[in-house]
């Protein structure tokens, strides 16, 4: 791949236009600083304002703010001059760049219209800029006052006003939120009834203290045409980015800048089309989102900031893909994130499969449990992606100290995932979630049971091409070491496993791989699950010649479906039961590339319109449609997804279908 061609523009080619039907408000967000956690995304529609969050907790969908921020709700007084008015307003077009977004605001009750910027500040912190513009008739001038207010949850919040800067200091959940604006008086309130007696007479408290609620008031008078900008500058970090943000005027273009310098940093691609390319940076956009300076670890990328503060087993692939290739992160953060999962080792060789942001000892939720909950392992890609780091690095004394650990891990999986069971030389799963594919429909009878059934193992085929992986993968990292004969013995492993699955796993009058129960029976629904040798190179081409029929059916518009149309128990909008992911995308795309290139083109168009049929990149949705799927239990799917469910997932396809090879080691 070339770098020689040129980006240009691209802050303005990733832009997405919006509207009030997002799936999930998410979708669109603004980080106060590229490394850290604090994040804005938009109230509900039906208000203007925007949503704080904070938290370094774990992880929930819920996603509860830290704090709300809402404008223009009120304005006094009404047209009567003696009431306060509820006004009532409509958003015109609204366009999401990376780091800001843009709104039309049109009152329609009162004669203004707002431009609204939200911003990340050049030097950090949330910017908040209303343009509010006169449509009076000139023989009318308007005046009235506006208000914003800022709402807090906790009821021991505690708000301090420092006058010399304008900036208010607010604590609040162990934290603090400063907020600087050019209001002309303020109040603060513990009900929202208790302020809006006050506004109703167009009289604010001015105290501070504990409250709930914190009112800004401004004075707006305009003649026709005229002009006024109502700002706010936002921190979490400190009161002096609150204050820099307020005062910032030439943002955008700062913003631009900073965007395309370093979209000009990552690979160049030759794209067919514009789409290819508008989907590809867009990837990388998700993935900046995710960026965050972890205390110990230096610089890392989040599994999904909205969602998921942590990391996880399973999205180290993707994980390496665009850290090796970014240069703001660098193999440092791959070598960090491995550290992190295996210098943590359980003592019978157990590696946990999420670390959380709040764990003091990383993974340690997870390792405590020493049952089937505290043991779920994910699939485990650690020794491909560690020698893709070493490819990337040269760092030979991290493979030195990985190997070990590594080969107990190797046989912790053998005996809690073999001979406990069936002793077939594959890896069983005791539950969907070992896989990552969490409810695809060949699994459910080991996780939650299937008509009245449920088992305790099954064999799928997706370990079984993880362990063929991982062999091969100890063979070389074992050759680099020094140590052939462990490398031969390795080989060994592999060539047996690979044999096991062909033996065990292959349904010959399907052509598919299938999934192994419990009960001795072959469930071989064509899906996900049989994805993975293929993917892996490991099938012989007799069979994937036999399986392409099957492969057809899982190309869908809007990607890959995870399980085929046709197949028992495949629902089109469920998550992992039907819908298209990145990781669908991106094992189809590497299977197509070893088996059927003729279809390349198929799978990447079908994966570059999942990318960007909706704003931000999503965990799944209808192959048929794009609609965003749900969780079984109707949780919809989240977006700013940056791992193997997301952008780093896709961005791993879209190279390799442009000619690098993301999957070899």
């Amino acid at each position: 791949m070339s770098n020689a061609q040129s980006v240009s523009d691209i802050w303005r080619l990733v832009r997405e236009d919006f509207d009030e039907k997002l799936p999930r408000r998410t979708a669109v967000l603004v980080k106060e600083d590229d490394f850290s956690l604090p994040f804005a995304y938009p109230c509900e529609f039906g208000s203007i304002g925007w949503l704080l969050d904070n938290r370094d907790k774990a992880t929930g969908y819920d996603e509860p703010p830290t704090a709300s921020m809402k404008f223009g709700e009120y304005s006094f007084p009404d047209l009567t001059g003696k009431r306060l008015a509820r006004n009532a307003f409509y958003f015109g077009k609204m366009e999401y760049f990376p780091s800001l977004v843009k709104r039309e605001i049109i009152f329609s009750n009162i004669g203004v219209e707002a431009a609204e910027s939200f911003a990340q500040g050049p030097q950090g912190g949330f910017i908040w800029k209303l343009d509010l513009t006169c449509r009076n008739h000139p023989c009318y001038a308007f005046e009235k006052r506006f208000y914003a207010v800022v709402s807090f949850d906790n009821t021991d919040t505690q708000v301090q006003y420092h006058p010399s800067e304008k900036v208010f200091e607010i604590k609040l959940d162990g934290k603090e939120l400063f907020i600087a604006s050019n209001f002309d008086n303020f109040g603060l309130y513990e009900t929202i009834d208790s302020y809006l007696d006050d506004v109703k007479r167009g009289v604010l408290s001015n105290r501070t203290g504990r409250g709930k609620q914190l009112v800004l008031e401004y004075n707006v008078r305009l003649e026709h045409q005229e002009t006024k900008r109502i700002a706010l500058g936002i921190s979490f970090l400190s009161s002096a980015k609150a204050v820099a943000a307020l005062k910032e005027r030439d943002f955008e273009e700062k913003i631009r800048e900073k965007w395309n310098g370093w979209f000009s940093t990552l690979p160049a691609v030759d794209f067919e089309s514009e789409t290819d390319r508008k989907a590809y940076y867009k990837c990388w956009w998700v993935v900046r989102l995710n960026y965050y300076e972890h205390p110990r670890w230096g610089r890392t990328v989040l599994e999904s900031l909205p969602v998921y503060r942590g990391y996880w087993q399973w999205a180290l692939p993707a994980a390496e893909w665009h850290c090796d290739l970014d240069p703001e992160t660098g193999p440092s953060s791959v070598k960090a994130l491995l550290d992190m999962f295996l210098n943590y080792q359980r003592a019978d060789g157990y590696v946990t499969h999420a670390v959380y942001l709040d764990e003091e000892v990383p993974g340690q939720r997870w390792s405590d449990g020493w049952g089937e909950e505290g043991s779920i392992i994910q699939t485990p890609h650690i020794p491909w992606v560690a020698l893709r780091y070493y490819h990337a690095a040269g760092d030979v004394e991290s493979l030195r100290s990985w190997y070990p650990k590594l080969t107990e891990y190797y046989r912790y999986l053998n005996e809690s995932r073999d001979d406990k069971f069936l002793k077939l030389h594959l890896w069983a799963i005791t539950t969907s979630f070992d896989t990552g594919l969490d409810t695809t429909a060949a699994f459910q009878k080991v996780t939650y049971g299937e008509a009245g059934n449920k088992e305790k193992f099954c064999y799928p085929a997706i370990f079984a091409a993880e362990k063929c992986r991982y062999e091969q993968a100890m063979a070389k990292m074992a050759e680099l070491l020094g140590n052939k004969q462990k490398a031969d013995q390795y080989r060994r492993q592999s060539q047996l496993t690979r044999e096991a699955m062909d033996r065990v796993l292959w349904d010959e009058k399907k052509n598919w791989y299938g999934v192994l129960h419990e009960d001795g029976s072959l469930d071989t629904r064509v899906g996900i699950d049989g994805l993975f040798p293929l993917a892996y190179g490991l099938v012989d081409e007799q069979k994937a010649r036999l399986a392409k029929e099957n492969f057809l059916k899982l190309l869908g518009d809007y990607g890959v479906f995870t399980v085929a149309p046709d197949e028992a128990g495949f629902h089109e909008e469920t998550y992992w039961r039907g819908p298209a992911w990145s990781k669908s995308c991106s094992m189809a795309l590497a299977a197509a590339a070893n088996y059927y290139p003729d279809l390349l083109g198929r799978v990447k168009d079908g994966l570059v319109r999942f990318l960007l049929k909706h704003p931000s990149v999503w965990e799944c949705m209808s192959a048929r449609t794009g609609k965003i799927g749900r969780a079984d239990m109707g949780l919809m799917a989240a977006p700013v997804m940056s791992s193997n469910v997301g952008a780093g997932e896709a961005i791993g396809a879209l190279l390799t279908y442009y000619g690098r090879d993301m999957f070899s080691f």
